[in-house]
C-alpha cells in the first residue's frame, strides 16, 4: 500500500500573536453587565476599532455577563475573556421564522451579499449574522477561560432556550441581494472569512446556533483547549489550509462535532489541506449537558433521526475537495463513527485517521463515500441573478447551481450531462407508509435547453467563450433516445475519487446493530488505497437477514426533555430511517424469479442511489452486520476483529465489485451455517447516474484477485436482477418494484412486527457523585428508562429547524408488556442496601474513602450498567 503523508497543520502560535500593549477593557468604553445589549454592541466594537487604530491591541472582556449582537473583528486586535467572563447572545425579534423569539432591541448584523449562494447552505454563504464575525482580517486571537453564550436561561422557569437559532432566515431568491427576505437572526457563534493567522484558545461555546464556530477560507489556524457544546455543527473547517485542532472538546447530538467541509462559501475555489486534529473529544450527548458536567442523554437521535451525531466527519459540501488530513488521538463518545464523502466532483485523498477510541457509537464506525450529486457550478444560459435558475436553464433539478452567464461570476461551462428522474410514482408496501420512486412509463425528463433541433437532427450544445453563450455544436449528434441522458448539465468532466485512506489503531465498542462499516464508492469511480488494519468493532446484533430484505418503515415516538430545554417529541426509527433512506432505496430487496414466477429475496442487490446525501443510512439495513464494501480498487483489510453481544444472523462480511485486495488476520463472530464472506457478482449494472435509463445496456461486476484468510468461509452471490424499482424495459422485461398490486406482501403486519431491542437501548438516568460523612446515612433514588416500552401517544414535532414536515411517519405502539426490565445493585457497598420495588439504595458508611457502587439493568437482551462515584468524608 502507498505510504501517505501526514498533516502537520499550522505554524502560528499563541506567542507569536500575543501584544503586550492597547490592552483595552470593554468597560472604558461604556459596556456593562447592565446595559443593553445595543449599548454593549457599540462599546465593545468601538473598543475594537480604538484598538485597531492604534496599531494593534488586546480588548478584555472583564468578568460579568455582557449581552450583545455582533462584535465585529479586526486585524492584529485579540480578544480577551477573562475566567467569568460572559459574551452572551442577545435577543432580537423573530415573527415569521421557524421559531418565534422577542427581541431587547436590536439584531445582529445582516447577512451580506454572496453571489455563490446556493451552491451551500444557508449557513455556509453568510456570516455577518454572527455573534462573533471576522472577515478578511489577519493575525487575531480569541482566548482566555470565559464563555460564548447563545442561550437564555429563565431564572422562573428554570428552563433554557436557544437565542442563536439552528436554522436559517429564509433564502433570499436573488444572488446579488443580502442574504435574507425582509427577517433575519444570529445563527452562528464565530465566523471566520478568509482571515490568515489565527488562534482560538481555551474558551468555551454554549449553543452557538447553526454554526458555533465556522472557518470559511482561513490560512494557518491554531485551535486548542475549547470547549463547544452545541445544537448543531460544533466546528466548521471549511476551504481552509494549514490548521491544526488539539486538546479540545466539541459536543453536538443534532449534527457534526468537527467537520470539515469544502464549499463555494467563500467565493473561492480553494481545497481543504493540510489539517491536523489530536487528542480532542467528540460526543453527542444532550445539549448543554457537556458544559454542565451532567452529560445526560434524553434525546435519543438527532432531528435528521439517526442516532446522536457529534462525529469527525469530512463533507457533505465537498466542491473544491480535500487532500491531506490526519486525525490522531480522538474519543468518540455517544456518536456517529469517522465519516469520508466526496459526493460533489471533486476529490478525497490522503487522510490518515488513527489511535482513536469509539464508545456507543450511533451510525457506522467508519464510513467512506464517493457519491456523484453532479453539484458542481454550471455556467447557465441566462444573466438572471436567480438563485434558483428558471426551468428554461442548463438543468432541472438542483437549480440553485447554475450560475448567471455575468462577467461577475467564475465561468463553468457545461462539461458533461446526467439525466433527470421523474419521481412521481407513489407506492406502498405495507399499506401504512408510502413513497415516490421513478415512474416506469416515462423514467426521465427531457430539458430542451440543452440541445437544438434542426429538420429532425438533434445536436448537442458548446459554449463559446468569445461571445459567452452556447451554440450549436454541430460535431455533437444526439440520436433521439438519448435525449434523456440531457437534463442536467455539470460544469466538471471528472467524477469524484477517493483514494489514500489510512485507519489504524482503532477501538470502537457498543456499535449500532444495523449499520456495518461502509465502503461505498461509484460503478465509474472506484474508492482505492484504502487500508483498515489493527481494528476491533463490537456490535450490539441482534439483526436478522429479513431486516435487510424487507427494510421495514418501523417508528416509534419518544418525549423526552433535553437537559435545561422544555419537553418534546421525536420519532424513533427501529429499522430504516425515512430521513435518509428514500425511494427505490425503500423497496423490499427480492427479484422476481421468471422460473417460478414469484419473489425470491435478493439482500444483496443494493440500490446505487449515487445522487442522494451522504449518510450510512443511505442503504438501509445491509446484508454485512461488520464490513461491507462495494466499488474498491486496493483494500487491505489487516488484524480487524467483528464482534456482537447478540447473535446477529447477517454475514460478517460481503464485498462487491472489489479488486485487487488483501483480508488477513480477520476474526468475525458468525451464526452457525453463516459464510463470513459473501463475494456478489452482479449482473445488472449500468453507468452512474444512468441506472434508470430505460433500454440502457447492462454490464456485470465482480470480486477479482481478492486475497482472502483461509480460515474465512466464502460464498458466491449472484444478483440476476436490476436494482429494486428500475423501470421494466426489452433489456429485463420483469418486474422490479415488491408492493402487493405485485404480489409481493409482508406476512407480519407493520403493526405486529417486533421491535429489534438490540436498536435503542434502555438507560439510566445519570447520578451525580455523591459525598457523605462518616455515620451518616446516603439515600439516593436510580432510575432509567426504555425506548422500547415508553412509546409516546403525542406527536412528534413539525418542523425541522425551518422546514415543515409534509408528512410525518407512520408509528406503533411500544411493548405491549409492563415489565420494563430487573434493576439491581451489582456490586454491593458492606451495609448497603437497595430496594428494587422503589429503586432506592440506601447506605450508611463507616470508614472513608472512594467507593464506588455499580447497578445492573437487565432487559433480558444485553445487561446496561452504571456506576456511581460515593466520597465518604
Amino acid at each position: 500500500m502507498k505510504k501517505i503523508q501526514q498533516a502537520t497543520g499550522a505554524t502560528i502560535t499563541k506567542e507569536e500573536l500575543k501584544k503586550e500593549k492597547n490592552i483595552i477593557s470593554i468597560l472604558d468604553f461604556g459596556a456593562s453587565t447592565n446595559a443593553n445589549p445595543v449599548h454593549n454592541t457599540k462599546a465593545i466594537n468601538t473598543a475594537i476599532e480604538k484598538a485597531y487604530e492604534l496599531g494593534g491591541g488586546v480588548v478584555v472582556i472583564p468578568k460579568g455577563d455582557f449581552k450583545t449582537y455582533t462584535i465585529i473583528l479586526k486585524s492584529n486586535v485579540n480578544l480577551y475573556l477573562e475566567e467569568g467572563a460572559i459574551i452572551h447572545a442577545a435577543r432580537t425579534d423573530i415573527n415569521y421564522s421557524y421559531e418565534k423569539q422577542v427581541g431587547e432591541g436590536g439584531n445582529y448584523l445582516e447577512p451580506e451579499v454572496n453571489l455563490y449562494a446556493g451552491l451551500q447552505d444557508h449557513g455556509h454563504t453568510y456570516f455577518a449574522n454572527s455573534l462573533v464575525y471576522g472577515v478578511d482580517i489577519e493575525n487575531v486571537m480569541i482566548y482566555g477561560k470565559g464563555l460564548f453564550d447563545g442561550s437564555f436561561f429563565d431564572e422562573e422557569t428554570k428552563l433554557r432556550s436557544y437565542v442563536l437559532q439552528g436554522g436559517d432566515p429564509f433564502d433570499q431568491p436573488m444572488r446579488n441581494k443580502k442574504g435574507h427576505t425582509g427577517e433575519w437572526f444570529g445563527n452562528k457563534g464565530i465566523a471566520l472569512v478568509r482571515c490568515n493567522n489565527i488562534v482560538l484558545k481555551d474558551f468555551s461555546i454554549l449553543i452557538g446556533g447553526h454554526f458555533a464556530i465556522i472557518a470559511e477560507g482561513v490560512t494557518n489556524m491554531l485551535v486548542e483547549n475549547i470547549l463547544v457544546d452545541t445544537t448543531r455543527d460544533g466546528f466548521d473547517i471549511d476551504c481552509c489550509q494549514n490548521v491544526t485542532v488539539r486538546n479540545s472538546t466539541f459536543n453536538s447530538l443534532t449534527d457534526d462535532a468537527l467537520v470539515m467541509k469544502a464549499s463555494y462559501g467563500a467565493g473561492l475555489y480553494m481545497p481543504l489541506k493540510n489539517v491536523l486534529i489530536e487528542d480532542c473529544i467528540v460526543s453527542g450527548y444532550d445539549a448543554g449537558s457537556v458544559y454542565g458536567k451532567k452529560y445526560t442523554k434524553d434525546k435519543l437521535i438527532a432531528t435528521d433521526r439517526c442516532g446522536p451525531t457529534g462525529r469527525v466527519k469530512l463533507g457533505t459540501e465537498s466542491t473544491c475537495g480535500y487532500d491531506l488530513v490526519t486525525i490522531k488521538r480522538v474519543k468518540f463518545e455517544r456518536s456517529r463513527g469517522f465519516a469520508l464523502e466526496a459526493v460533489d466532483i471533486s476529490n478525497l485523498s490522503n487522510i490518515i485517521f488513527t489511535d482513536c477510541t469509539m464508545e456507543n457509537v450511533s451510525s457506522s464506525p467508519i464510513f467512506i463515500r464517493a457519491g456523484e450529486r453532479g453539484r458542481f457550478p454550471v455556467t447557465g444560459n441566462s444573466s438572471d441573478p436567480l438563485l434558483v435558475a428558471s426551468k428554461e436553464n442548463v438543468r432541472l433539478d438542483n437549480r440553485n447551481w447554475v450560475l448567471p452567464n455575468t462577467k461577475e461570476y467564475t465561468k463553468y461551462p457545461a462539461k458533461r450531462y446526467i439525466p433527470s428522474y421523474r419521481k412521481t410514482k407513489e407506492v406502498t408496501v405495507d399499506g401504512c407508509s408510502s413513497f415516490l420512486i421513478v415512474d416506469n412509463d416515462m423514467p426521465t425528463w427531457i430539458n430542451p435547453n440543452n440541445f437544438i433541433e434542426e429538420n429532425g437532427v438533434y445536436y448537442g450544445l458548446k459554449y463559446e467563450e468569445n461571445t459567452n453563450t452556447y451554440v450549436k455544436d454541430d460535431e455533437h449528434i444526439i440520436k433521439k433516445e438519448e435525449l434523456c441522458l440531457y437534463g442536467n448539465a455539470v460544469g466538471s468532466s471528472q467524477m469524484p475519487k477517493v483514494y489514500n485512506i489510512e485507519i489504524s489503531n482503532v477501538k470502537i465498542r457498543n456499535a449500532d446493530p444495523r449499520y456495518p462499516i461502509i465502503l461505498m464508492g461509484l460503478c465509474d469511480s472506484k474508492l482505492e488505497n484504502i487500508s483498515i488494519k489493527n481494528i476491533s468493532v463490537e456490535y450490539r446484533g441482534g439483526m436478522k437477514m429479513e431486516h435487510a430484505i424487507q427494510q421495514r418503515q418501523l417508528n416509534t415516538n419518544w418525549e423526552y426533555t433535553q437537559y435545561e430545554t422544555k419537553p418534546s417529541v421525536q420519532t424513533l426509527p427501529w429499522l430504516v430511517n425515512t430521513f435518509f433512506l428514500k425511494e427505490e432505496g425503500l423497496l423490499p430487496r427480492v427479484q422476481w424469479n421468471k422460473d417460478t414466477n414469484s419473489w425470491e429475496n435478493a439482500p444483496f442487490n443494493i440500490p446505487e442511489m449515487p445522487a442522494v446525501y451522504p449518510e450510512p443510512s443511505n442503504w438501509g439495513i445491509l446484508p454485512a452486520y461488520g464490513f461491507y464494501a462495494r466499488h474498491v480498487d486496493g483494500l487491505h483489510l489487516e488484524n480487524v476483529t467483528f464482534t456482537y453481544k447478540v447473535e446477529d444472523e447477517r454475514h460478517p462480511i460481503v464485498l462487491d465489485d472489489v479488486q485487487n485486495s488483501v483480508i488477513q488476520n480477520v476474526y468475525a463472530d458468525c451464526k452457525e451455517g453463516v459464510e463470513d464472506v459473501v463475494e456478489v457478482t452482479n449482473y445488472y449494472k449500468r453507468p452512474t447516474n444512468l441506472e434508470y435509463v430505460k433500454n440502457y445496456p447492462y454490464y456485470t461486476t465482480s470480486v477479482s484477485n481478492v486475497k482472502i484468510d483461509s480460515s474465512l468461509t466464502r460464498k458466491q452471490v449472484e444478483v440476476k436482477a436490476p436494482a429494486p424499482g428500475t423501470p421494466k424495459d426489452s433489456r429485463y422485461p420483469y418486474e422490479t418494484v415488491a408492493i402487493p398490486e405485485n404480489g409481493y406482501d409482508f406476512t407480519i403486519k407493520t403493526e405486529e412486527y417486533p421491535l429489534p431491542l438490540t436498536v435503542h437501548r434502555p438507560f439510566f438516568i445519570p447520578v451525580d457523585k455523591k459525598e457523605v460523612l462518616v455515620n451518616e446515612c446516603l439515600e439516593f433514588v436510580v432510575d432509567y428508562r426504555n425506548p422500547a416500552v415508553e412509546a409516546a401517544t403525542k406527536d412528534a414535532e413539525s418542523h425541522i429547524y425551518n422546514e415543515v414536515v409534509s408528512k410525518k411517519d407512520f408509528v406503533v405502539q411500544g411493548l405491549k408488556r409492563h415489565e420494563k426490565g430487573k434493576l439491581f445493585m451489582k456490586q454491593s457497598l458492606e451495609g448497603a442496601i437497595f430496594n428494587e420495588e422503589n429503586r432506592t439504595f440506601t447506605w450508611t458508611p463507616t470508614k472513608a474513602g472512594e467507593y464506588v457502587v455499580t447497578f445492573v439493568l437487565d432487559d433480558g437482551v444485553i445487561e446496561e450498567e452504571m456506576a456511581v462515584d460515593i466520597c465518604v468524608r
